[in-house]
């Protein structure tokens, strides 16, 4: 994988964490069905966490190789 590529990659892994976060904050606002919204909160943590866990692998594997 190129630098270029590696490059590329983070910058998308990033905006899809950087969404992830405004999904999260954006379950806070006052609602009536708390329990909808609490699923949705796990899957922005999971998206996000996952974006960040690829950003971090794909960097290290450019450096590595």
């Amino acid at each position: 994988m190129t630098r270029f590529f590696a490059i590329l990659s983070s910058l998308l892994l990033l905006t899809g964490a950087v969404f992830a976060g405004f999904g999260y904050l954006a379950t806070f606002e006052p609602t009536d069905t708390v329990i909808q919204f609490m699923a949705f909160r796990i899957g922005y943590t999971v998206v996000g966490l996952s974006c960040l866990v690829g950003v971090g692998l794909v960097i290290a594997n450019a450096f590595w190789k």
